[in-house]
């Protein structure tokens, strides 16, 4: 029978200590290859389905869908795309996570993220995360393991940079005259 202070040492090491505090966030399912995608719970403005637009639809690496997302025209990516992946099969109506800008600078409140299924919110802890190596892409923040699966964790500035360029890149077109 453990004493009183081994009692007091092992509750106080079942306590999460200071930084060890649970994290909220969010598993967004996409069809990356090999890999789960998880963002902070606060950058989710809305998990909804949204219609694309007639005509062509631009999903591709530099190319970003504009959506109407209530009133407001916020730019749709595919991180597949993004990474050179083949770009998921879509419909005119798809399922999107709506994330909140983060940089006051840029003239991007919102911008969507295209799904493959439903997203599960969770409670992520720092013991559960294993690092898995190195990686070379400079959209992830980091590439770990979570529960065994290999995760990756967005670099949120890189990401909304790469979305800005886009934006303004199709903002430009249709600005500039056709050379004919």
């Amino acid at each position: 029978m453990p004493t009183e202070g081994q009692q007091a040492a092992m509750a106080q090491q079942e306590q999460p200590q200071a930084g060890e505090t649970p994290i909220r966030a969010v598993r967004l399912p996409t069809q990356l290859t090999d890999l789960e995608l998880l963002i902070p719970y606060a950058l989710i403005a809305e998990i909804t389905d949204v219609s694309l637009p007639e005509g062509s639809i631009r999903l591709g690496r530099n190319e970003a869908t504009i959506v109407n997302w209530r009133g407001q025209r916020v730019p749709l990516v595919s991180l597949e795309a993004m990474n050179g992946e083949t770009v998921p099969t879509i419909g005119r109506r798809v399922r999107c996570a709506i994330l909140y800008g983060t940089d006051p600078e840029r003239a991007l409140p919102y911008y969507a993220l295209l799904l493959s299924g439903v997203p599960r919110s969770e409670q992520v802890e720092r013991r559960q995360i294993e690092t898995a190596g190195p990686q070379d892409n400079p959209l992830w923040h980091a590439v770990v393991r979570l529960d065994g699966r290999l995760t990756a964790i967005p670099d949120i500035r890189v990401l909304e940079e790469r979305i800005e360029q886009m934006r303004l890149g199709e903002e430009e077109s249709r600005e500039s005259p056709a050379i004919e």
